[in-house]
């Protein structure tokens, strides 16, 4: 599976990497539930429905990465049942995990709009920070 080839196409169609809207131009449905702090959001289909569920409580900029997570999810395991709680998103707890957080590193990182110069040399947790995602996300965007 291609998934740096599948997010470039999917951005190339719709022209955006927002995850918000791209969300409904996929025609996901998202909806807000109030959670712990363990449940960051999952995705479910149900008949042929599909629906993400967002932690209320989650900041905007926490609930862009969730949901660029999820709509990994939707997109490269819609045809699986992999509508399970994930207790913390953005640890990988399998497959369909790491799979979705590589969809979430590829739409959120877009190395054309990164003033290069300016984090040639940023450490990991730095770069993190800069472009506002998690450790993990740098990893699988960077990793070989």
């Amino acid at each position: 599976m291609n998934i740096p080839l599948r997010v470039r196409n999917i951005v190339k169609k719709y022209g955006t990497r927002d995850p918000f809207l791209l969300a409904s131009y996929l025609n996901l449905h998202i909806k807000f539930k109030e959670y712990s702090d363990n449940t960051k959001g999952y995705y479910i289909n149900i008949k042929k429905n599909k629906f993400i569920i967002l932690n209320s409580n989650l900041t905007y900029d926490e609930m862009k990465i969730v949901l660029a997570h999820e709509i990994g999810h939707a997109v490269l395991h819609s045809s699986k049942e992999v509508h399970f709680i994930r207790e913390n998103t953005l640890f990988p707890k399998g497959r369909h995990e790491n799979e979705a957080n590589k969809f979430a590193a590829e739409l959120l990182i877009d190395l054309d709009e990164i003033d290069k110069p300016c984090i040639e040399n940023l450490s990991m947790e730095q770069l993190a920070s800069y472009l506002m995602v998690p450790n993990e996300l740098i990893r699988l965007k960077f990793q070989k």
